[in-house]
């Protein structure tokens, strides 16, 4: 029977849906694990899945690999041990009953065995999925509705990361009638690891005064992709020569910095 799946990433993962009148949630208490360990090493934890409702849920635990596939952070998900950077196979885990019976959890252990050799990041993610119910698809036959929610895993090798980027662009659009000043940044990723790339701003006039300060939109990439993004800053200026100092934090204590003048007429 085919399944339509519903998705969740939480800061602590629930997902719960509702369905032609059936309920399924399913809470984790781990959705993102993060292993900073030397290649040729083993690390094991464990992950609790719960059931907070008064109905049984279904449970199944599979892995897949991940990255992300734009400045935004969305992320594509393919088959275990397909992506160039996959942890998938360096993961095993105790597979888990069938079904968590109401109000009840079960401890998932897993072990993750990174390769003599290994470097940089790789990732995977173990999804847990649980039937929400059922309802009809266009020819009217019906099909299961699966809901997961998945923890990410992120697993560097100690010593061989190399956390680095450039900025390949960054434009100054001028306000025009309504319209807000925006900033465009081009960013890549030069390195070995994701960079989830924060950024801040300051706007200073001719004698150096600060003049407007914001953050910038924040721009997910995976090693050697490049991206972009977008921030809106609504406030005015008047007439004037002006610079504009952007930092960057790549993360563990690098940034970058990038000045640009500007005029408004």
């Amino acid at each position: 029977m085919k399944k339509i799946f519903i998705s969740g990433f939480f800061g602590v993962a629930l997902l719960g849906v509702s369905i032609l009148g059936h309920a399924a949630t399913l809470t984790i208490n781990t959705p993102k694990v993060d292993i900073d360990t030397e290649a040729g090493s083993t690390v094991s934890g464990e992950i609790t899945v719960e059931n907070p409702t008064d109905t049984v849920a279904s449970l199944k635990a599979y892995l897949e690999d991940w990255m992300y596939v734009s400045g935004e952070g969305d992320k594509k998900f393919a088959p275990p041990g397909t992506m160039p950077l996959s942890a998938s196979p360096w993961i095993t885990f105790a597979t888990p009953e069938p079904t968590i019976p109401p109000f009840g959890r079960i401890i998932v252990r897993y072990t993750v065995r990174v390769p003599e050799g290994a470097a940089g990041a790789h990732y995977s993610v173990l999804f847990f999925e649980t039937v929400i119910g059922n309802m009809p698809n266009e020819e009217g036959v019906s099909v299961d509705v699966a809901g997961r929610i998945g923890s990410l895993f992120i697993v560097e090798a100690k010593g061989s990361v190399i956390r680095d980027g450039q900025i390949v662009s960054l434009e100054i659009a001028l306000p025009e009638g309504n319209k807000p000043m925006e900033i465009h940044t081009t960013f890549k990723n030069t390195g070995n690891v994701h960079i989830p790339l924060e950024g801040s701003f300051l706007i200073l006039d001719e004698e150096g005064q600060v003049r407007a300060r914001g953050d910038l939109s924040k721009l997910y990439a995976f090693p050697d992709q490049t991206v972009d993004g977008k921030t809106q800053w609504v406030g005015r200026l008047p007439k004037g020569n002006y610079t504009m100092i952007a930092t960057f934090n790549l993360g563990k204590g690098k940034s970058l910095v990038e000045e640009r003048a500007f005029a408004i007429a």
